[in-house]
């Protein structure tokens, strides 16, 4: 019989929600907000027992890194394990979260960074600036919103009720979903990308005639132009050092040089 309710259980679930990322640091990244999640946990079950209670407080504030909504599973895990294991199986808790939280990334990185931010915000961009239309935002914010309200409570209920079991019987459905999940962020980024990046060459004269460096371009590959500056850009994201404000000043200044040579369209 469980030990919480479910008003309980909820309560854990947003506080994992609301406190993730509380105290993030390099050192244990979010293990101080997995740790003030687990506070009401601890103090349940091991309230009474001071040794046991000394030794979940030190186990649950280590290092723990995950995408946020799939630590939803992973905590639900845990208070299950822990509430029917006790004392004996906060061992079991620590190897399941430093064993789940490098995989689960991955699977959350891509599910929700995907779908949310990339296929609803180019919808919510590609509205806004060919319809100057608000729907796209609305449709962006109501996917956010779901997914904070409904669907990571449900990966907590589901963490919760179905403990271990959960990561070898749902391991190869998990997998195909993030497969899927990675196919469609290609496509849309490679549709935003000839839609939404425009980059137009000028023409250059030299031996008395007169290139038109888009024509040429266009006959290489069509917006060839838009796909050397993503390049370019995800190139210099990988060097040491970079970061999206260093990177958007060199975009600039390469824009104003040739554009001042009229080697592009400005």
């Amino acid at each position: 019989m469980s030990k919480f309710t479910k008003k309980e259980l909820r309560a854990l679930n947003f506080r994992w929600i609301w406190q993730s990322q509380i105290g993030w640091n390099y050192e244990r990244m979010q293990g101080l907000g997995y740790l003030s999640t687990m506070l009401p946990v601890i103090e349940k079950l091991y309230g009474k027992d001071a040794k046991a209670k000394d030794y979940a407080l030190r186990v649950h504030s280590q290092f723990f890194n995950t995408q946020p909504a799939m630590g939803d599973i992973i905590v639900g895990m845990d208070i299950a394990i822990e509430e029917a294991g006790g004392a004996n199986a906060i061992d079991t808790v620590a190897a399941i979260k430093s064993s789940l939280m490098g995989p689960f990334a991955g699977i959350g990185d891509t599910i929700f960074g995907v779908i949310g931010g990339t296929v609803f915000g180019s919808i919510a961009v590609d509205l806004a600036v060919n319809s100057r239309s608000y729907v796209g935002i609305a449709i962006w914010t109501i996917w956010n919103l779901s997914v904070l309200f409904l669907l990571r409570p449900l990966m907590f209920d589901l963490g919760y009720k179905q403990g271990v079991t959960l990561v070898t019987t749902m391991a190869h459905k998990l997998r195909a979903l993030t497969e899927a999940a990675a196919a469609l962020g290609v496509m849309v980024v490679g549709a935003m990308i000839s839609t939404m990046v425009g980059v137009k060459f000028g023409a250059i004269t030299a031996f008395g005639n007169t290139f038109d460096l888009q024509v040429l371009a266009n006959k290489i590959l069509p917006n060839f132009g838009a796909v050397l500056l993503v390049g370019l850009c995800y190139w210099l994201l990988g060097r040491k050092g970079m970061n999206s404000n260093k990177l958007l000043g060199i975009v600039i200044a390469i824009a104003l040089v040739l554009g001042w040579f009229k080697l592009l369209i400005i």
